[in-house]
């Protein structure tokens, strides 16, 4: 399971993932945060239990006033909770599917981390650490605070009122597209996020594993960890699950025969030790 993360927490990254979506945002904020203020923003999220879902659901539907002024309003109050619990199951913030106990369907969702919480985001699941996921949302942050500095370097350029040959407008615009494009693909990358737990690897190579490879040919031992695209540092020994190795190795389980299509053609390893 992913490091402990308090609710506040996991609150701000569900606000994270939904920024490509700002009416559901406006819609189900107010919902969330009632829940993560009744639970404790700064109590870890892993200790959220069936028995405190349970509870709040029973809060809200015995009469469907709020239990104080701060409180949900409407039954419909759950139904953003179904999607913030989700998130936290298929982030591994929680020990466990949660969705369940606000009885809200047989289908409500909530698949934990791997190929169940893939096909829920209908098999496009982006597999990262939470390292990784706290690395993208700071880098989505960076980039957001450029825009008002292209806008500035656009509006000078745009003084110039001969369109025609005007060389910093057309970069502007390019700086600017470049920027966008950016933004885009981390937006879409936190909006897929998946964090495999330890249950869901079941002893598996995959992302935020650690693999020993033994190199048959040459009889050399070599150290790996797996991470996302965003996290790769040869320096550190971080290499990408989509890699020729992460290929290789990915959901394979200690002492397994694995071939990796080098550039060079072909290389044979034992996969030695996989550690979570």
């Amino acid at each position: 399971m992913a490091e402990p993360t308090s609710a506040g927490a996991a609150l701000t990254h569900f606000v994270n993932s939904l920024e490509l979506e700002p009416e559901t945002l406006r819609a189900d904020r107010p919902a969330v945060e009632a829940f993560v203020k009744w639970f404790g923003p700064e109590r870890p999220i892993a200790e959220l239990t069936g028995v405190d879902v349970r509870q709040y659901h029973d809060s809200v539907t015995a009469d469907g006033e709020p239990d104080d002024e701060d409180g949900p309003s409407e039954l419909s109050d759950l139904e953003p909770l179904r999607a913030f619990l989700a998130y936290c199951s298929r982030m591994a913030f929680t020990e466990a599917n949660l969705v369940p106990f606000l009885q809200l369907g047989a289908h409500a969702g909530g698949a934990r981390g791997g190929a169940g919480a893939a096909e829920e985001l209908g098999g496009e699941g982006y597999h990262v650490t939470l390292e990784g996921l706290q690395l993208m949302e700071r880098q989505l942050e960076v980039l957001k605070a450029e825009r008002p500095l292209i806008a500035d370097k656009l509006r000078a350029a745009m003084a110039d009122k001969d369109f025609r040959e005007n060389a910093p407008l057309d970069a502007a615009r390019d700086e600017q597209g470049h920027l966008e494009s950016r933004i885009r693909d981390i937006e879409q990358r936190l909006r897929r996020a998946v964090i495999i737990d330890r249950d869901a690897k079941r002893g598996r190579a995959n992302v935020g594993s650690t693999v020993k490879l033994l190199n048959i040919e040459r009889d050399r031992e070599q150290v790996f960890m797996l991470v996302s695209p965003t996290e790769v540092d040869p320096a550190k020994g971080k290499i990408s699950i989509e890699s020729p190795v992460g290929v290789a190795v990915r959901n394979r389980s200690a002492g397994e025969m694995v071939v990796v299509d080098a550039p060079s053609g072909p290389i044979s390893f034992k996969l030695i030790e996989v550690v979570d």
